[in-house]
């Protein structure tokens, strides 16, 4: 629907030729590129900030972390350490009439050493369970028959002290066959 006179045209006034206008355009540009410069700098204040942050945190929780490695590894020498002295690590045997009997080197040391593979089951174990055991540990000993050079000798246990290392004093005697 058509006008008889043709096609209204909208036409928008040219304000942008009037001074007023010309300044107020002129005046929101500038503020708009104000503000932007404006948004720019606290931006890059604050991504400043942060990278810095950032930076020292990474320095700090590296840091952390050797100490932590060092810590975890004194805090597992120490646990190993306790470990070791929680356990059984040694066994030390002495033949308190070894000289009455008049036994030479070698057979104090072969019987020594048996008595010491006969006990060698409780090296590694916890002081407390071998202490519970040590009734049974003395019987096992003075029930065992040890055979040096065709001779057969007992033990009986004169005094058992149980730490770190298991010492077994024992009196020999010798078995008539």
């Amino acid at each position: 629907m058509g006008n008889a006179r043709g096609d209204i045209k909208m036409h928008i006034p040219p304000y942008y030729k009037k001074p007023s206008w010309q300044a107020f355009f002129i005046g929101v540009l500038v503020g708009v590129v104000i503000g932007y410069l404006f948004f720019l700098y606290l931006y890059g204040e604050h991504t400043e900030r942060w990278i810095e942050e950032n930076l020292t945190l990474e320095k700090e929780l590296k840091e952390v972390n050797k100490e932590y490695e060092l810590l975890k590894k004194d805090t597992d020498q120490l646990s190993e350490e306790n470990q070791k002295k929680l356990t059984i690590q040694d066994v030390e045997v002495k033949l308190l009439n070894a000289k009455q009997l008049k036994l030479d080197r070698f057979t104090t040391l072969h019987l020594t050493d048996l008595i010491e593979d006969e006990i060698g089951t409780v090296m590694g174990q916890n002081i407390e369970s071998v202490h519970g055991q040590r009734e049974l540990l003395k019987r096992t000993l003075e029930n065992k028959i040890f055979k040096v050079n065709n001779i057969t000798y007992n033990v009986e246990i004169v005094e058992l002290t149980i730490y770190t290392t298991l010492y077994v004093s024992v009196n020999i005697k010798i078995q008539s066959s």
